[in-house]
């Protein structure tokens, strides 16, 4: 007695729906990723007197003005990744804060002659310095991007962060600084930058 075509479709289509699923079991997560465009010509520069302090727009300003960055949350890292409009040239640093469950960090991450590193200061301990072997700081080769990673582990392995992010460049000469919120159009006077939403793993 042999079984009827319906039956032997059925058998087939479930062996390989669970054939489909272990497959899918098996297979590594994915990251999780957000990508913020950023207006382009939104740097802007402080100026200081005795009694006032003004923020100022500079529209022309194309170095160190970001146009995307994204944030990646993989198994073993996170990242913030900034896209420029121009190729980035001269001293910079990045200040990112990340918001992790019930705990909060500062990346400080300097490239200016004699002063180079990236540190990580955790805002919940007394003494907020934190020894973190694995964060890396890259430029890309055309000069286009800019990339901090920081391992997982480093944050107590969050199930989400958020992310805010300034980059400042310098101009030697004149000691100007110029500053753009990766993630806002033009900084607030002594604001806090703008967050990301959740970025889950």
């Amino acid at each position: 007695m042999h079984r009827s075509s319906p039956r032997v479709a059925l058998a087939l289509l479930l062996s390989l729906l669970v054939a489909g699923a272990t497959v899918a079991l098996a297979a590594p997560a994915q990251a999780d990723r957000w990508t913020y465009d950023d207006a382009a010509g939104d740097v802007t520069t402080q100026a200081t007197t005795d009694t006032s302090i003004t923020v100022t727009p500079l529209p022309e300003q194309a170095n160190g003005d970001i146009v995307q960055v994204t944030g990646t949350h993989k198994a073993r890292k996170v990242s913030i990744t900034m896209r420029m409009r121009a190729p980035l040239t001269g001293p910079f640093m990045i200040s990112a804060m990340l918001r992790v469950p019930g705990n909060r960090f500062m990346v400080m991450s300097p490239k200016m002659p004699g002063f180079s590193s990236t540190e990580l200061m955790e805002f919940s301990m007394e003494d907020d310095a934190r020894r973190c072997r694995g964060i890396k700081r890259t430029v890309g080769a055309d000069r286009m991007s800019v990339r901090i990673a920081i391992p997982r582990s480093c944050l107590g392995n969050p199930r989400w962060f958020k992310f805010g992010a300034v980059l400042t460049t310098v101009a030697l000469f004149t000691d100007a600084s110029y500053d753009d919120d990766a993630l806002a159009t033009g900084m607030t006077l002594y604001g806090m930058p703008a967050m990301s939403p959740k970025i889950k793993r």
